[in-house]
């Protein structure tokens, strides 16, 4: 039971981020809903690292690597995200975020930190040509409506390739100092970082014009995504495998597209459910193990 919860869990918050996303930045600027999204995550993961006892004492070496983290987890990440949200589709965020492992991959062999395998080469092409599919359906839509829906994918692409630039910067450092402790301190950066940003965007700022959906996609975002996201996840392996974390994973942005059309109305294109299906069959096969066979592992 608590297996099928965390996993329940893991795919209602990931599927909902894009839409939740969606009808709250229709109520609260996205330079501002960055930093009140992440300012309450940092707030409340502060509590508990107090609570745990912790230290922010790191070595002198790994400042740098610290502030690249803050600046890609919230400044960089959030303003390519929310801003993309907001200009294209929640749908499309899901098929594009759902690249994030591949991505991360990608950034990991320019690190040195993976060989590359060139059994992952057809699903790489796969998901490449998966979101030129979703691109162009942007494209198409982009024409129809005179609407900026192709820059919000762009966005979005960047959005997803910081966070995988994070996601790979990140390993060292958790293995280092521990998924708490490096999650609350690039936090606590990236929104000092933000601070300035915020000041300048504030005066946007309308709470009495907030409806019941936008205050449900707020906590959404903040609560459940950003804080108690952070928990799930980091706790998960201890109950589920890291198969059944990727078949999560891969089963959102499908659960995104759909409540995507019920709940925002979204048109979904023959074009860009193509696009979606490369591109999340892509993604699901980079990331399969090859069997084990006499004699030891294919390569």
């Amino acid at each position: 039971m608590k297996k099928l919860s965390i996993i329940l869990f893991l795919i209602f918050t990931t599927s909902f981020t894009p839409i939740a996303a969606k009808f709250t930045v229709a109520e609260i600027s996205p330079l501002s809903l960055a930093f009140l999204r992440f300012g309450i995550a940092a707030i409340l993961l502060n509590a508990v690292f107090h609570y745990r006892k912790l230290t922010y004492r790191i070595d002198r070496s790994d400042v740098p690597m610290f502030l690249w983290l803050g600046a890609l987890v919230i400044p960089i990440n959030q303003f390519f995200f929310l801003n993309g949200v907001k200009l294209s589709f929640a749908s499309h965020s899901g098929v594009t975020y759902a690249c994030t492992p591949l991505f991360a991959y990608l950034i990991s062999i320019g690190m040195d930190h993976e060989k590359f395998n060139f059994r992952r080469l057809i699903p790489i092409l796969m998901t490449i040509v998966g979101i030129f599919f979703v691109f162009y359906d942007s494209l198409m839509k982009t024409r129809v409506t005179e609407s900026n829906v192709i820059l919000g994918d762009v966005l979005l692409v960047f959005a997803v390739l910081s966070w995988a630039a994070y996601i790979s910067m990140n390993r060292n450092v958790v293995r280092k100092y521990g998924a708490l402790k490096s999650s609350t301190i690039a936090f606590t950066i990236g929104i000092l970082m933000y601070i300035p940003i915020f000041i300048f965007d504030a005066h946007n700022l309308d709470f009495g014009k907030l409806t019941v959906t936008g205050m449900l996609g707020f906590f959404h975002l903040s609560i459940l995504v950003s804080f108690a996201g952070y928990f799930v996840t980091t706790y998960s392996v201890k109950y589920i495998s890291i198969t059944e974390l990727t078949t999560s994973t891969n089963v959102s942005p499908i659960v995104t597209i759909v409540f995507s059309w019920i709940l925002l109305n979204e048109e979904i294109s023959y074009f860009f459910l193509i696009g979606a299906a490369i591109t999340i069959l892509g993604v699901f096969l980079s990331q399969c193990k090859p069997r084990e066979r006499t004699g030891g592992i294919i390569n």
